[in-house]
């Protein structure tokens, strides 16, 4: 049976986005807000899916005292999380509820569980082979998270051309950085003129994600 209130909430950080991650004790659902809860409608993901929740912060995660999370599930696509209040909150409900490494594997020094891991979860596959496993499922430290999200993409709702309401022959890229006329070279920071629907930090052609590289079902943190 599954609960009926979630034992923990936690917001988005960005005024009139109505972000909400809810914390149930099998599983996340997740409503991004926004043209993201727009144009792709809200998330939920059973916790025992989950093999890392890996912290991925962008400048307006910095100017807000946000965070943003990866969670990354072995043969399915990264789910980010974006600009969520209260990141050590977030930290400790999901670490203290996603598994840690060491108990999805019966061995008795590191090596052993990694090679287990590896077998078993192909996410674990991309896991520096110099890095020793963490203890729980977060992964906040910046030099790991930058090893493990090279080449990743992120699942996303992708955006109509009708939809990101990008003047005439500017890219994508460069509406989501403000280096057009009037854009004022922002990016994620420049959130504070226009609606949600025209901020170029939510406006994003980013397509959906492909599958882990390894995974059982085909190629893609």
């Amino acid at each position: 049976m599954t609960d009926p209130i979630p034992s923990d909430r936690f917001a988005g950080a960005v005024p009139a986005v109505d972000a909400e991650l809810r914390v149930y004790r099998d599983r996340l659902e997740y409503d991004p807000g926004g043209v993201r809860g727009l144009v792709g409608g809200s998330k939920a993901v059973d916790i025992g899916e989950i093999d890392l929740v890996v912290r991925r912060d962008a400048r307006l995660d910095r100017l807000l005292g946000a965070g943003s999370y990866d969670l990354i599930r072995s043969g399915e696509p990264t789910l980010r999380l974006y600009h969520l209040a209260d990141p050590e909150g977030v930290e400790r409900s999901l670490g203290g509820r996603v598994p840690a490494p060491r108990d999805r594997a019966e061995a008795v020094d590191d090596a052993d569980a990694r090679a287990a891991l590896q077998r078993r979860r192909v996410a674990w596959r991309r896991w520096p082979d110099d890095e020793p496993l963490p203890r729980t499922a977060v992964v906040t430290d910046p030099d790991v998270v930058e090893r493990l999200h090279a080449g990743e993409e992120i699942e996303s709702p992708e955006v109509t051309r009708a939809e990101d309401a990008r003047p005439s022959g500017v890219t994508a890229a460069d509406f989501e950085n403000g280096t057009f006329p009037g854009g004022g070279g922002g990016g994620d920071a420049d959130f504070t003129g226009g609606t949600s629907r025209h901020s170029p930090g939510l406006a994003s052609n980013e397509s959906g994600a492909e599958k882990n590289v390894g995974s059982e079902s085909g190629g893609e943190m």
